[in-house]
């Protein structure tokens, strides 16, 4: 659903030929947003892997997170 979202709605690229900081970190805010919506939606089974994901700093992104929950399901 979020590559939908994403596809309908992008953050917008600059064209000055800079990289602006900004643009970066309003993508890495929405794919945070995302990262906290999906663990929310996690049933309570998954609160200990849950917990250790939100204390990794930096953030891992979304498909490394998934990755990580269907391991717990292989190895619970």
């Amino acid at each position: 659903m979020w590559d939908d979202y994403n596809s309908l709605i992008p953050v917008p690229l600059c064209s000055c030929g800079i990289e602006c900081t900004s643009l970066k970190v309003t993508h890495k805010l929405i794919q945070d947003q995302q990262l906290m919506q999906f663990l929310v939606g996690l049933s309570e089974d998954y609160k200990v892997i849950r917990g250790s994901i939100l204390m990794t700093k930096p953030l891992p992104n979304i498909d490394q997170v998934y990755s990580l929950t269907q391991q717990e399901d292989l190895f619970p």
